[in-house]
């Protein structure tokens, strides 16, 4: 008997490829790839019979993403009927969890809040554009102030925002006509992010810059289907990044699923090695967590398997990936699905378990300083 389960663990060493760094315990491995997920949820309140209650007891996920609406079957109120209500939630999901969780939200200002007014929030605040046309820095700190206070009250930790996309296509929806951009001008977009970044820094939330490497020139969108930028894009658009990291100011990065010939001509940003690493990471030299916008986008669920996509998308140095269960929901099963077609990607030698190390060393890097 022993020396079957001995033969047994040769095998398993031989095809994870054995490495003395890499602690190869089951257990151990799954709760490293579980802090690679964030995911999204149903509910305005935590019980026993709720599957994010389930992922959080099972140690499956990293984080939560709260939304206000729920898109894909329609909830009104998706996580947030009103302050009282969403502080206490997120303080039922941190004490359900059995490690330290990031609890994100898109919250930029303006049109883009999960914070509605009208459900008791006082923390509307300019958009982006409107912020970048008074061009005043004191302005713009003073309105992310405003959020970041908001957020720290109700329990967040990290805000996807700023949105450092250049203002360079009045037609594009999900941008420009959103308001969603500083401006078309790099210098002034790089000026107005520092000030954002300052006033969420004081308050203790992790910002995420987005959408890397940038969607500012695309009138497509993302979240409806396959957008290629290789005719409209220009490496302007990489600027506030270079700055935003030289200058220390860039904690996080968010990539689009935007499709770029020019920098890969076979893969969208999220999933492209030569974007992420070769990029970001290499030319750039960006150290910090790199994010995905959300898997579920159908730039991504129209063109490729789940596990092709999450498989590339660790591949290429994504640290954590975003299932964010809105425009689709797959809520019961969408945590315990990742964390098996990850594990068995490593298993099986499609994804390098030192990839998976090095993720989960920069995240618990991150979450020790929360």
């Amino acid at each position: 008997m022993k020396k079957t389960v001995c033969l047994l663990l040769l095998l398993l060493s031989v095809i994870l490829g054995a490495d003395a760094s890499v602690d190869y315990n089951n257990t151990n491995l799954r709760h490293k790839i579980a802090q690679m997920l964030i995911v999204g949820f149903d509910g305005t309140k935590l019980d026993e019979q709720s599957p994010l209650y389930d992922d959080l007891i099972n140690d499956r996920i990293s984080g939560v993403i709260i939304f206000s609406q729920g898109a894909a079957n329609g909830s009104k109120f998706k996580n947030v009927q009103d302050p009282k209500q969403l502080k206490k939630l997120i303080c039922d999901i941190n004490k359900a969890s059995k490690t330290k969780l990031f609890i994100t939200i898109d919250e930029e200002g303006g049109k883009i809040t999960r914070l509605p007014s009208s459900r008791g929030f006082k923390v509307k605040t300019l958009s982006h554009m409107e912020l970048g046309n008074k061009n005043d820095e004191m302005t713009t700190y003073l309105e992310a102030k405003k959020i970041a206070s908001t957020l720290k009250d109700l329990g967040f930790n990290m805000n996807f925002a700023p949105c450092v996309d250049l203002a360079l296509n009045p037609n594009s929806s999900v941008i420009f006509k959103a308001q969603r951009a500083f401006s078309d001008d790099p210098l002034k977009v790089i000026k107005h992010a520092n000030a954002y970044i300052l006033a969420h820094n004081q308050y203790g939330i992790l910002t995420v810059l987005k959408h890397f490497p940038g969607h500012g020139s695309l009138s497509a969108d993302t979240h409806k289907g396959f957008s290629d930028a290789t005719n409209t894009w220009s490496k302007s658009e990489l600027d506030p990044y270079q700055a935003l990291i030289s200058n220390g100011a860039a904690q996080n990065v968010m990539v689009s699923h935007i499709f770029n010939k020019n920098i890969d001509d076979k893969y969208p940003a999220s999933l492209s090695y030569k974007t992420v690493t070769g990029l970001l990471k290499g030319k750039l030299g960006f150290g910090g967590l790199v994010i995905t916008d959300d898997m579920q986008m159908r730039a991504i669920a129209d063109n490729y398997g789940f596990e092709e996509a999450i498989t590339a998308s660790i591949n290429a140095g994504c640290d954590i990936i975003i299932l964010g269960n809105n425009l689709v929901y797959d809520g019961k099963e969408s945590a315990q699905k990742f964390n098996d077609v990850v594990f068995d990607a490593v298993v099986a030698g499609k994804i390098d378990p030192k990839r998976i190390d090095e993720a989960y060393e920069k995240i618990m890097k991150v979450k020790s300083r929360l």
